[in-house]
């Protein structure tokens, strides 16, 4: 996550991945020790979506969903 990080920075990643890949990104993005990051549960066919931030008071991550299933979006 950090070599491709910083090889794109500035630009959008999309990774397809399997749960646990996830689950492991959730726990670094969150500073989280594995057994604590076990608690997610990952959906299949779900979108989590990170994303790091740098500004001039410091930079890190800021998760911005996960498991959203948009195709099951309920008009309101």
């Amino acid at each position: 996550m950090d070599r491709l990080t910083e090889e794109f920075r500035g630009r959008d990643i999309v990774a397809v991945a399997h749960g646990g890949s996830i689950r492991a990104a959730l726990a670094i993005a969150l500073n989280l020790d594995p057994q604590a990051v076990l608690a997610f549960a990952v959906e299949n066919c779900s979108l989590t979506r990170l994303d790091y931030l740098e500004g001039q008071s410091g930079s890190g991550w800021r998760i911005g969903t996960v498991n959203q299933q948009p195709w099951r979006h309920t008009p309101v």
